[in-house]
């Protein structure tokens, strides 16, 4: 589903909101966060981070930085882990 909705986004089907930069989370200034559920009821349940980067082939791709359930900070904090922008950095 997480595919899927990087697919999405790449056609400009559906769009995000940007992130920015905040204490608890780090900078995240370039990415963008989704809600999705595969059920499609009621409140999504899955946060997705992305965000838009060159690569050779295309002018733009889009790269999920992390996916998980919406739950507190957890999705945020891995994806600045992954991007190596923790909070204490």
């Amino acid at each position: 589903m997480a595919l899927d909705m990087l697919a999405f986004i790449r056609d400009g089907r559906v769009h995000g909101e940007p992130l920015g930069q905040h204490v608890k989370t780090g900078d995240l200034s370039d990415c963008y966060k989704f809600y999705f559920d595969p059920q499609g009821a009621g409140k999504p349940r899955y946060r997705l981070v992305y965000r838009y980067t060159p690569n050779e082939i295309e002018a733009i791709a889009v790269e999920a930085v992390a996916v998980g359930e919406r739950s507190g900070l957890d999705v945020y904090l891995t994806a600045a882990e992954r991007l190596g922008r923790t909070p204490e950095n």
